[in-house]
C-alpha cells in the first residue's frame, strides 16, 4: 500500500527568495518544511530569529546547526502554540501537499497583523515540461517539477489563484530561472552528487552563480511562464 522507497532531498539555496527578502533584520520568521534550512539560514545570519518545522529527523539535526529553533513534526500536524511572527515562509512546500489552501489558512492564524508569507512554487509551465507534453510525455522525475513527490502542480496563474483563495493579497513577485534546471539530475550524475549539499559545495556551482546565473535571471524576468523555474510571491492579509 505504502512505498518504501527512500527520498533524496536535493539541497538548494533559494536565491529568489532571499532576493525578494533583502536586508529585513529583527523579525520572527516561520520556515514552514523547512528541510535542511539551507535557505533560511541566511536569513537568520542577516538578524533575524528563525524556527522551522520539518517532518525529517535527518534534516532537522542538519538544519538545528543551521537555525535558533527547529520543530520535529509533520507541517500538517498543526500546533497554534508555535507563537506570533513576523513573516511564514512556505519554500517549495505546497506542492507536496493534497490540500495546500487549508494549510496555508492555518497557518495564517500564527501571522502578526502587519505580517507577510512568502511562498515558493515550481512552475509547470517551464519550457521543459512543455517539451515533455509537446511529444506526449508526463513522466516524474528524481527532482525538478515533476518531482515523484509533488501532488500539486502549479502556473502563475493557478498560484496566485491558491493565494486569493487563502485570503492573501500579493505585493511582490520574483522569479528563480530554470534555463539549465532540469539538467540538475544529470549533473549530479557526472559529479557523484548523491550527498545533500554536494553540488552546492563545488567549485563548477560556485562559478555557475557567477558566471551563466545572471544571465538567466534575466532571461526568466522576460518570460517567467516558459523559462522560470521557480515563482516566489510575498503576500499579506486581504
Amino acid at each position: 500500500m505504502f512505498e518504501t522507497a527512500s527520498y533524496l532531498y536535493f539541497e538548494d539555496v533559494n536565491w529568489g527568495l532571499l532576493r525578494l527578502w533583502g536586508e529585513r533584520r529583527g523579525l520572527d520568521v516561520l520556515d514552514v518544511g523547512c528541510g535542511f534550512a539551507t535557505t533560511s539560514q541566511y536569513i537568520e545570519q542577516r538578524g533575524n530569529r528563525v524556527t522551522g518545522i520539518e517532518s525529517s529527523a535527518e534534516a532537522v539535526v542538519v538544519a538545528r546547526t543551521r537555525i535558533s529553533r527547529v520543530v520535529q513534526r509533520d507541517l500538517q500536524d498543526f500546533d497554534p502554540a508555535l507563537g506570533a511572527f513576523d513573516a511564514i515562509i512556505f519554500a517549495d512546500v505546497l506542492e507536496h501537499l493534497a490540500w495546500p489552501i487549508g494549510v496555508l489558512k492555518k497557518y495564517l492564524t500564527l501571522l502578526k497583523p502587519n505580517g507577510s508569507v512568502i511562498v515558493s512554487l515550481p512552475n509547470v509551465g517551464l519550457w521543459s515540461v512543455r517539451l515533455q507534453h509537446l511529444v506526449g510525455k508526463f513522466e516524474y522525475e528524481e527532482t525538478g517539477v515533476l518531482d515523484h513527490t509533488h501532488l500539486r502542480f502549479f502556473t502563475r496563474r493557478s498560484a496566485l489563484r491558491m493565494l486569493d483563495e487563502a485570503g492573501l493579497k500579493p505585493l511582490r513577485r520574483t522569479y528563480n530561472p530554470g534555463l539549465v534546471r532540469p539538467f540538475v539530475p544529470l549533473v549530479k550524475s557526472v559529479m557523484g552528487g548523491d550527498k545533500p549539499g554536494s553540488i552546492l559545495e563545488s567549485k563548477p556551482y560556485k562559478l555557475y552563480l557567477k558566471t551563466v546565473h545572471p544571465i538567466e535571471s534575466a532571461f526568466a524576468r522576460m518570460w517567467p511562464g516558459m523559462l522560470a523555474f521557480q515563482m516566489i510571491f510575498e503576500a499579506t492579509r486581504k
